[in-house]
């Protein structure tokens, strides 16, 4: 099953030469004796991956094959049951696009085979930067959990960790406490469209000097977004470009890749004398601009960081209050639209329940859901309509 006969452990690539083990954020001297004998565990854990995307397969057998589990990875759905049935598995790992059979489909079909031999395994789907459901509709699905590509090593280590029994874990606490909070962090920005990981490189894995470029980038976003919409409503072509070229390089510093690409393109823009078409792009560069800043800004613990407008959008209302129980019952209602990606429907019955008399909190926090709607952050929404 992919067994492999090479010496490894979570995340650790040693430097012969020098004695230097890698954990993906910082390089320290290690006791090569101690290291070794983290090799020697108790039981194995067997993981099966299914992905149509050869490259990508042969880079996550990689990640998890340096955490010391065997690997088996098939291209289809159709495989991954053929293997479910021959043998155990105590994770599962499907992408969410496959041919002829997907993720989806697939862990159906896993849920009513009579020769499923891995029915206690834990289940996460793949899924690509931008998909058009939310969370809960993967959740509502019956999956454990979700892997967002570009996979992360310290996030899908820490999946691993927190599966496998404790005999099997390395002894070294101070390595896995380093895994779980690095994968942590990751997630966390992850969401706001950030890549810790990989902008770290930039930093020589010095935490500290991201964070003070990751806090200056948040306290430039008020003064820069207003220079640039002057130089884009006055036609400043010339000023406009040289500001998103200077935001997209910020932006591949610290990691927001897409929040990048949106500023090349008004680079692009700026260089075709297309002011006009930048302008009708204005309010989503804004967006993810604002979702990366907010994101970051929250990590960090800012919060001195100005965004918008921070009032509760006012409209005039039916003057009928509505129960507590009719409140929750029609946040409910919402929370079921999303669940079965019928996002329209959602936002419908949110200007709805926006037209009662409701008390100032929940006004706000109600507002707050019709931003994440107009913004297609509804992972956010569905957040907040938890919350609630």
């Amino acid at each position: 099953m992919g067994i492999k006969d090479t010496v490894k452990d979570f995340g650790i690539l040693k430097n012969r030469k020098a004695d230097v083990e890698f954990s993906g954020l910082t390089d320290k001297v290690v006791n090569v004796d101690k290291e070794l004998n983290l090799y020697t565990r108790e039981g194995q854990f067997y993981v099966l991956l299914a992905d149509a995307d050869i490259d990508e397969r042969v880079e996550i057998e990689r990640m998890i094959d340096q955490t010391g589990c065997f690997i088996t990875s098939v291209s289809s759905g159709i495989e991954c049951m053929d293997e479910i049935s021959r043998d155990k598995y105590d994770l599962i790992l499907l992408a969410r696009n496959m041919p002829r059979m997907d993720g989806i489909q697939t862990l159906n079909n896993m849920k009513n085979s009579p020769m499923n031999k891995s029915k206690d395994a834990k289940v996460y789907v793949i899924l690509g930067e931008k998909v058009d459901e939310p969370d809960i509709f993967f959740e509502n699905a019956g999956f454990d959990g979700i892997i967002r590509k570009p996979i992360d090593r310290t996030i899908l280590q820490n999946i691993i960790i927190n599966l496998v029994p404790s005999k099997m874990l390395p002894d070294d606490e101070e390595l896995l406490a380093e895994i779980k909070k690095g994968a942590e962090d990751a997630e966390v920005l992850k969401g706001c469209g950030v890549r810790l990981l990989e902008a770290l490189k930039n930093f020589g894995g010095d935490i500290d000097a991201y964070k003070e470029a990751a806090s200056k980038f948040c306290d430039d976003y008020e003064i820069v977004s207003s220079d640039m919409i002057d130089a884009l409503f006055s036609g400043k072509s010339t000023d406009y470009m040289n500001f998103s070229r200077d935001m997209r390089e910020k932006c591949r510093k610290i990691g927001a890749a897409y929040l990048a690409d949106c500023f090349d393109d008004h680079v692009n823009m700026s260089k075709d004398d297309s002011l006009d078409v930048a302008e009708s792009n204005w309010h989503s560069l804004v967006n993810e601009w604002e979702n990366v800043v907010s994101g970051l800004a929250g990590w960090l613990g800012k919060t001195s960081i100005q965004l918008g407008s921070t009032e509760v959008l006012t409209s005039d209302t039916n003057g009928i209050r509505l129960s507590d129980q009719d409140i929750k019952n029609r946040i409910e209602e919402i929370l079921i639209n999303l669940e079965n990606n019928e996002q329209e429907l959602a936002h419908k019955n949110l200007n709805r329940l926006f037209e009662y008399e409701l008390p100032h909190d929940l006004r706000h926090k109600i507002d707050r859901v019709s931003r994440a709607f107009d913004q297609d952050r509804i992972n956010t929404a569905v957040d907040i309509l938890r919350s609630i």
